[in-house]
């Protein structure tokens, strides 16, 4: 059996326990290299995921050069692999020191002396690579006895192994210190996870067989180091997985359950699919013999089918892999899916309505059409079909210059409430015109929510009932459809709004109460209260705030109001933040005027000026572009990059300044600054 799977001769153990320590060894850098990634990815703004990071960089090296030293023939090669992975074994103590002080200061705790050791673990680890590498100082000469070849001690390899272990001890006081600080049961299960796998890189890494260089080189002690060997990796593979859990939440606003998700779909997609083809390529029996086909063409047929496969079982398990993650919440959950599914973009309701209207001007045998939504006093055109882009062109300029349509609408809801048939066309300019109407309102009268046209010579609108039946059921949905969209326009609003509110319930969510520390007061206090200029959303704040600068919901629920720069204001404001918030934008925009008199045909006055014609004074965009000689679709352009300032200089004020005084570029000694001056004044709003 072992002679048609691996093509030995007689059962060697020796060779089987190789093979099986290779393969393991392979799955550890499938594993480690894994989480590097997802690391980076969804960590990389944490700066203990990174140092994190660091230590499985170190594992991978590592590890990349035990998988290669077992293909190599030749004692240069192997010498060249054996010092390669000394790099990540001398960086190792240093990742793992600074790791654990990162992790220690997420509990609002610091090591005084901590940058400076750091720093000389840095550099002794440096230098021990670099002795490695360059040297028989570490290491010296090679023991070349395939598959078990190693480097012989050098002088300083005992001192190297003091240093290694000291590196690994203070590292683990650093993450028992955290765990003792944490006060909440689901914080202190995460920082056991993290203390229970955190030697594990360590035990795995550590260059035994130089210390232990004495064992004989027999088959059975071949045999017995790797096993030991294929043992220890199995470990390495579980507690980096098991320390992984606990830093995949570092650094994350996002609930749990997205979370667990998160890395359950990522590994079962990536390092699963890896580790399963590596496990088929390695179990390859030769067949050559039996099935005379190349072995080439079985890896690829078994390669293939296990992607193909995996793939197929990952959609087959999705939703017992969400019942065992959602639990009571796959309900919400599926609800969440199925919104997501069933949501109309714009593009969608653009595609149902021109499909829509195609059919029915196929069905009344017309060249082109419109469907416009009603939106307060205006009309807009949602759908448009035509036999060329000269007639669409045509009619889109003649729905939307036409002054003439509220006439229209009108009458058609006269007609409609006048009559309990069905819906006859309005002739009006080539056109035959129908009202989409709400089925139900609350007094039970129809609601228009826009109108549907066709373009026809017809001056008599007669339609058999077959034709009359499809033209309503079309009328019906164009209507719902709008009426829809409509409705999920009030949703996208609403969330708008509670978004920046659901942000902050996750980073109160994420933010544990520790026991303040050494300097720790006002750490904690900016995890508790994090500065909106560190949010995404931040320039699309600044742009709502200055739209509504005059009064407006923007202003008024913005969550600007956070800024420290505000707080210090709000005295000087009468205690109220809004008032506060504009004072505050008042100077940030004039710390962006230049010196002198304002002038409106200069090109370094422009940004100030779009600043303060369009917000501060609120005049209309088409007054400024006449002030300022531009087009208007140049105004919005130069507008965005005048709110993008303003945000730039909102960040200086809030960060030159942690606690919250402002300071106007503009302002000379002894004179107040823009704030100052205006909350002295009043607020002429």
């Amino acid at each position: 059996m072992f002679e048609f799977l691996f093509g030995w001769t007689n059962l060697d153990l020796a060779g089987l326990a190789t093979s099986v320590s290779v393969a393991v060894s392979s799955v550890v850098i499938i594993v480690a290299f894994s989480l590097l990634a997802y690391t980076l990815t969804y960590n990389f703004g944490n700066s203990a995921a990174r140092r994190f990071a660091i230590l499985l960089a170190c594992v991978v090296v590592s590890y990349t050069a035990d998988v290669a030293l077992n293909r190599v023939e030749s004692a240069a090669a192997a010498n060249l692999w054996l010092r390669f992975q000394w790099l990540g074994i001398a960086m190792l103590p240093f990742a793992y020191f600074v790791f654990s002080a990162a992790v220690l200061r997420t509990t609002n705790a610091s090591i005084r002396w901590g940058r400076w050791a750091g720093y000389v673990m840095l550099i002794l680890s440096s230098a021990s690579a670099g002795f490695a590498l360059f040297s028989n100082q570490l290491v010296g000469g090679l023991v070349f006895r395939p598959p078990l070849s190693y480097l012989e001690a050098g002088p300083f390899f005992w001192l190297f192994a003091a240093y290694f272990a000291l590196g690994v001890v203070l590292a683990l006081l650093n993450i028992w210190k955290a765990r003792q600080r944490c006060l909440t049961e689901s914080s202190r299960k995460r920082m056991s996870y993290l203390f229970l796998g955190f030697i594990a890189p360590g035990v795995g890494i550590f260059p035994y067989l130089i210390a232990l260089s004495r064992i004989s080189a027999g088959t059975q002690s071949n045999a017995l180091v790797f096993t030991l060997a294929m043992v220890g990796n199995f470990l390495v593979i579980l507690f980096l997985l098991v320390m992984h859990y606990s830093v995949a939440y570092f650094g994350v606003l996002t609930p749990d359950r997205v979370v667990r998700y998160r890395l359950i779909r990522f590994f079962a997609r990536g390092p699963i699919v890896a580790i399963l083809v590596i496990v088929a390529i390695q179990t390859i029996p030769r067949v050559e013999r039996v099935l005379g086909l190349p072995r080439d063409l079985v890896l690829f047929s078994t390669i293939t089918f296990v992607i193909i496969f995996s793939q197929l079982i990952l959609s087959i398990t999705k939703s017992w892999v969400d019942r065992a993650i959602y639990r009571e919440d796959r309900h919400e959950v599926a609800w969440l899916r199925e919104l997501d599914r069933r949501l109309l973009t714009t593009s969608d309701l653009r595609q149902f309505l021109e499909n829509n209207l195609t059919a029915l001007c196929e069905l009344l045998r017309v060249h082109s059409g419109f469907v416009a939504a009603i939106v307060g006093p205006d009309l807009v055109l949602e759908a448009l079909v035509g036999s060329d882009k000269f007639e669409k062109d045509r009619i889109e300029k003649e729905v939307t210059q036409q002054s003439n349509w509220p006439d229209i609408i009108n009458r058609a809801m006269r007609q409609t409430r006048s009559a309990n048939e069905s819906p006859k066309p309005l002739i009006h300019a080539d056109f035959w015109v129908w009202p989409l109407l709400e089925p139900l309102t609350e007094n039970g009268g129809p609601k228009l929510v826009g109108i549907l046209g066709v373009r026809t010579q017809a001056k008599e609108a007669t339609f058999s009932d077959a034709e009359q039946a499809v033209l309503e059921q079309m009328l019906q949905r164009t209507a719902q459809a709008l009426l829809d969209r409509a409705l999920q326009k009030e949703v996208f609003v609403t969330l708008e709004r509670i978004i920046p509110e659901i942000e902050e319930i996750h980073r109160a969510r994420g933010t544990i109460p520790y026991s303040s520390g050494v300097n720790g007061q006002r750490t904690a206090e900016q995890m508790l209260a994090p500065s909106p200029i560190h949010d995404p959303e931040f320039n699309a704040w600044v742009k709502d705030a200055l739209s509504h600068y005059w009064g407006g919901p923007k202003l008024t629920r913005s969550p600007l109001q956070r800024l420290r720069v505000v707080d210090h204001v709000l005295d000087k404001a009468d205690g109220d933040p809004t008032k506060a918030l504009r004072l505050v934008l008042e100077s940030a925009v004039e710390r962006l005027r230049p010196g002198g008199k304002q002038d409106l045909n200069t090109p370094e006055w422009l940004i100030y000026n779009i600043l303060d014609l369009r917000f501060l004074q609120g005049r209309k965009v088409r007054e400024i572009a006449n002030r300022l000689v531009m087009s208007e679709s140049d105004l919005y352009r130069k507008q965005r990059l005048a709110i993008g300032q303003v945000a730039r200089v909102l960040t200086e004020m809030e960060q030159e300044n942690p606690n919250g005084h402002v300071v106007d570029s503009h302002s000379t000694p002894g004179s107040q600054t823009p704030i100052a001056q205006t909350a002295s004044q009043g607020d002429n709003g």
